[in-house]
């Protein structure tokens, strides 16, 4: 099992592209040598960078920088704003920065998450994604030229007001610290799929601890650490985020839904289900399904993220 390269779609001339993604899909760890921002623009994400969990709400940024590991957990509900972009753009101005370091060891020396950055610098630069993500969407004339300027301000922001991390500080990782995270990662690799394969029979963690050649000991202690949640809980999300397709977009009896989502029964789907989401399956298809859903999403979005449909089932990063 190996962790795939991603090659994003972008014009070699123009090497940046946008995108708007749900939060409904599960995407297996990857890499790619672009810079990428995801950006939480409604509910919460979990994903993973390099062996790292990490846990986003709303309104937050995350940098990830090129050739990092990564991967999201499905995070129904919510969506993000995902840019990817080469330092290419940035080639005709590098070398009269005046800086001693280059390009990436900016974006590898910056402080990467928003959480931890001023406040002042996040609202400048969310402006900025939001500008940046709105001109992709519209592709008026001139539009490259406007992106590519807000990159500039970008990259100037980072310059000069986000703090430096002093995690990326520390001594390169060794070949034997690499090796290990690439490992753990294609392990988790294996477990997703496994999940995707299995979600609709009565899987238990011992069995999938045995599937992996694991403890369920060693296997709960795994998960979570790279995951940030239970084994228990990930499969109930994703069977959950399963069921909430088939709500929206088939009108099945309940017990269907609750089969095909691999539940073991409706009375442990209807409690599930409604401990999650506060409301009954069923009042959940009601309310959802016949109606314009695309209709709905644009009146939910932030004003700046209008006219750009969903992107899932990619990676979005």
């Amino acid at each position: 099992m190996n962790i795939y390269l991603e090659i994003p779609d972008v014009d070699k001339h123009f090497p940046f592209r946008s995108l708007l993604c749900g939060g409904d899909t599960l995407c297996y760890p990857h890499w790619h040598k672009e810079i990428e921002i995801i950006y939480v623009t409604k509910g919460s994400l979990n994903l993973g960078i390099n062996d790292t969990p990490i846990h986003m709400e709303q309104g937050e940024v995350q940098f990830i920088n090129g050739g990092d590991v990564h991967y999201f957990l499905a995070s129904p509900e919510s969506e993000r704003v995902v840019i990817q972009f080469d330092l290419n753009l940035f080639q005709e101005v590098a070398a009269f920065s005046g800086n001693d370091y280059s390009l990436r060891e900016v974006f590898t020396l910056m402080e990467h998450s928003s959480s931890k950055w001023p406040e002042a610098t996040a609202v400048k630069i969310k402006g900025l994604i939001e500008s940046i993500y709105e001109e992709d969407v519209q592709r008026r004339d001139g539009y490259a030229y406007l992106i590519k300027a807000r990159l500039f301000e970008l990259l100037t922001v980072i310059l000069r007001e986000v703090p430096k991390s002093t995690l990326n500080k520390q001594p390169k990782f060794s070949e034997d610290t690499l090796n290990q995270s690439r490992e753990t990662l294609e392990r988790l690799e294996r477990i997703f799929i496994y999940v995707e394969q299995h979600y609709q029979e009565a899987i238990t963690l011992n069995e999938v601890a045995s599937y992996m050649g694991f403890s369920p000991y060693y296997f709960t202690k795994l998960f979570k650490k790279n995951t940030g949640m239970t084994f228990i809980a990930f499969l109930n999300e994703y069977r959950l985020n399963k069921a909430k397709w088939i709500l929206i977009n088939e009108d099945l009896p309940m017990s269907a839904v609750a089969e095909a989502a691999g539940f073991g029964s409706v009375k442990t789907f209807h409690h599930f289900f409604k401990d999650a989401t506060g409301i009954s399956p069923l009042k959940y298809h009601k309310t959802i399904f016949g109606n314009n859903t695309a209709r709905m999403q644009e009146e939910r979005r932030p004003r700046a993220l209008y006219d750009r449909d969903i992107k899932t089932g990619t990676s979005g990063g």
